[in-house]
């Protein structure tokens, strides 16, 4: 079972946070300063952070350029429940 994400207790809310995957830490973001005013803020932030990580290690790129994916939706949906949000 992973760890509870973190998420701010109070808005507006700044600072340092990441996500990765609890079981595999290896697929994360680095560390993003961030500054968020509202829950809703803080959900688009988060959702854009795990589609960076989606985008980053989601696709293999070809010796010919083509992008050939390396996750189905589900297998994405499956890596995404295992992250979790860091804060420091």
């Amino acid at each position: 079972m992973p760890p509870e994400s973190f998420a701010p207790t109070a808005y507006p809310f700044s600072g340092e946070i990441r996500v990765v995957n609890w079981d595999y830490e290896r697929l994360g973001t680095g560390w993003w300063t961030v500054t968020v005013a509202s829950p809703e803020e803080w959900a688009a932030k988060i959702a854009e952070m795990q589609e960076g990580l989606r985008r980053h290690f989601g696709f293999y790129t070809t010796k010919k350029g083509a992008l050939v994916p390396r996750w189905n939706d589900r297998t994405w949906e499956r890596v995404r429940q295992d992250l979790v949000v860091e804060h420091r």
